[in-house]
């Protein structure tokens, strides 16, 4: 079962957070996810600029999708969906979880582009995660980032 989350899914999905967080090849991770009260702030700033979906298999959360609607860098005008935080825990990996909350996120950014409300919409791959054919999924690849720390 896929749903929106609401305030009181908040420590669900801080859990969640920190498991991404322990997978993810960002530096930062060991720290952050003892910062409670900062992933508090950062889920609530999303629910009030964004959308989270939750993801339930036998009552359990096992997954979550955040993205955040945020003006363009270069164009404060235009507004763009930009995906923040897709993930699934291991032992839901192969099922279809994932997929269904990337539909839940693809079809709010295309009911947004209907609407005029968003330019675009955004989706990132990790190094840390597989890789999928979003071409294939009308995407376009514009950029590719590197870190050097």
């Amino acid at each position: 079962m896929i749903r929106l989350a609401d305030h009181k899914d908040t420590f669900v999905i801080v859990e969640l957070l920190r498991r991404f967080l322990t997978e993810t090849s960002y530096s930062q991770a060991e720290q952050a996810v003892k910062d409670t009260e900062n992933l508090c702030k950062i889920i609530w700033l999303v629910q009030q600029h964004g959308y989270i979906w939750l993801a339930h298999q036998d009552s359990e959360p096992v997954g979550l999708l955040m993205a955040v609607k945020e003006p363009n860098m270069w164009l404060p005008s235009a507004r763009e969906l930009k995906e923040l935080v897709w993930y699934v825990v291991p032992e839901a990996r192969s099922s279809t979880v994932g997929g269904k909350l990337f539909l839940q996120y693809c079809k709010k950014g295309d009911e947004l582009l209907a609407k005029k409300e968003i330019a675009g919409y955004f989706t990132t791959q990790m190094t840390t995660t597989k890789n999928i054919d979003l071409k294939r999924r009308g995407f376009k690849q514009t950029e590719t980032t590197f870190l050097k720390e």
